[in-house]
């Protein structure tokens, strides 16, 4: 039987680091080749928190389901720190998981996702 959206996403919180919006800047200033990724649809983005800057928006179909060898060159590394978010938390969560069972192992996700990052007083691109 097919998961359910939430079972699913339980199922990657389970298997993926969560850090805090806190941790992903620090991150993102002590290793400038940290790359954050968004899995929402353009359309998404730009109609509720916007996007981190700098990040890669790749919707998570392609995440899961794009062959290796049409991937972007920015997923060349398998080692790459990624970080995944949306704007709530759940899909960079899946995002995160989808990356991990392709071979990526240093990969985490936002808690509260973009929604949380602003909270935190950071800013978003539009």
């Amino acid at each position: 039987m097919k998961k359910s959206f939430e079972e699913r996403v339980a199922e990657a919180k389970s298997e993926v680091t969560a850090i805090s919006p806190q941790e992903a800047s620090e991150r993102k200033a002590n290793d400038p080749g940290t790359l954050f990724i968004d899995p929402r649809d353009a359309v998404d983005i730009s109609a509720t928190t916007g996007i981190i800057p700098g990040a890669l928006n790749m919707p998570l179909t392609e995440l899961s389901e794009k062959p290796d060898n049409e991937l972007p060159y920015d997923l060349a590394s398998r080692s790459r720190p990624i970080i995944a978010a949306c704007q709530g938390g759940p899909m960079g969560a899946l995002a995160a998981h989808a990356l991990k069972q392709r071979g990526f192992h240093n990969v985490f996700f936002i808690e509260g996702g973009t929604q949380g990052w602003l909270d935190a007083g950071y800013s978003t691109a539009r």
